[in-house]
């Protein structure tokens, strides 16, 4: 993870946290698989003449690699009986929803990443999943080698679509770049704070517009750097408002400080279980 340079998380960061949520993803595999040629040398392979084949199946987890570009995707079984040596070309899609709180479920932001997918044997794929465990546990990766495969993309084109507009991000940005501290636990504090009970959204809201609008501001993202609003102006329409945060928080207590400051707090808690997720 790298130091913030301004209010908001770089692009490959915020693609990297879209990774890590994963909340919908699709993989296209694009081309004809490969098949072996008529005759001799044995075992020499070319793409098929047909027309280019698209198969597009439902990923339920991709782990970014640490200090690469590579992507580890789990598809089932079936789907990665087409990946073939030495690969083919596939366009992984990832939409990061809102995990948690009153917006759950609308899109965000939407991550593309192009390059080329391997499948390694199914050895290699549970060392793989035994490895990716450490970091980021999840009950899929239990059927690797029985019900999913996990295959490797090489990321080489990488897109970012969010408020910002559509950026391009370059695969060496993508493997110096981490997720946000903040991103497995986000869908909590979303909730928390989200409840009508709790008045901090409102009081943040404050920094941006003078009046509350009638419809109740939603808090809609969250990161070291500040908090994303939704509001609703008079004329209906949704408006994304940024609120940065006077310090980057690395871990849950500042962030804690951060938003109590925000919301016209002291530094330091009187009630602890005001702020608590």
């Amino acid at each position: 993870m790298r130091p913030l340079v301004g209010a908001v998380p770089e692009p490959a960061e915020r693609a990297c946290s879209a990774l890590r949520r994963c909340p919908r993803a699709t993989l296209t595999l694009t081309g004809a698989p490969r098949v072996p040629l008529d005759g001799p040398p044995a075992g020499h392979f070319t793409e098929s003449a047909a027309t280019p084949a698209r198969a597009q199946t439902r990923v339920p987890l991709v782990h970014h690699v640490p200090g690469t570009a590579d992507l580890w995707v789990a598809v089932p079984v079936a789907d990665a009986e087409s990946i073939t040596f030495p690969g083919r070309h596939a366009r992984l899609e990832v939409l990061d929803e809102i995990i948690g709180g009153a917006a759950e479920g609308r899109v965000r932001r939407v991550v593309v990443v192009e390059g080329r997918v391997e499948r390694p044997g199914v050895t290699s794929q549970r060392h793989a999943a035994v490895t990716i465990s450490h970091d980021l546990p999840d009950s899929a990766l239990l059927g690797v080698g029985t019900d999913l495969a996990l295959v490797r993309l090489r990321a080489q084109q990488i897109l970012l679509t969010d408020n910002d507009g559509v950026t391009g991000i370059e695969p060496d940005d993508l493997a110096t770049s981490g997720p946000d501290p903040f991103a497995d636990i986000e869908g909590h504090w979303l909730h928390h704070l989200n409840d009508p009970r709790c008045h901090v959204v409102s009081r943040i809201a404050t920094r941006v517009c003078r009046c509350l609008p009638a419809q109740r501001p939603l808090l809609v993202g969250i990161d070291r750097a500040g908090v994303d609003l939704e509001i609703v102006d008079r004329e209906g329409l949704p408006r994304r408002e940024r609120v940065p945060f006077a310090e980057a928080c690395s871990v849950v207590s500042e962030l804690g400080t951060q938003l109590r400051l925000l919301a016209g707090g002291s530094r330091y808690p009187l009630d602890r279980a005001a702020l608590r997720p």
